[in-house]
């Protein structure tokens, strides 16, 4: 059974890019476009990682992750945090419960190697 990813990104065409490349690679994805929507489909589990971006217009990605630490069912699911915002340091997100942080434009090879790094398949 494929791994299941759920990505967060407020802007559709990142989160078809991210959808592409990683289907190609086995992963069976589902989009949400918003960090309000991302909350509810979270909690409702059933995921194996979490690709999010950083800089939503209404829920950031590190409330959303500081959400998802608080939650006992929900800490030890691994969270990629993609961000444009080189302001917003590595550290800072990590603390707020990110497993990695890329930063965008994002190479695929790096995509990929963060995403089997969280679902430890490499």
């Amino acid at each position: 059974m494929p791994k299941r990813i759920l990505i967060v990104d407020d802007e559709r065409d990142v989160a078809m890019l991210l959808q592409h490349q990683l289907e190609q690679h086995g992963y069976a994805i589902e989009k949400i476009y918003s960090g309000s929507e991302a909350l509810t489909r979270i909690f409702q589990g059933g995921f194996d990682l979490v690709l999010m971006d950083y800089g939503m217009k209404d829920i950031k990605g590190d409330r959303i992750s500081l959400l998802m630490r608080a939650d006992e069912k929900l800490r030890t699911l691994p969270i990629i945090i993609i961000t444009a915002h080189v302001e917003v340091g590595e550290r800072e997100l990590k603390e707020y419960g990110a497993n990695i942080v890329l930063y965008k434009p994002v190479e695929r090879e790096d995509l990929l190697a963060a995403v089997k790094k969280c679902l430890k398949e490499a």
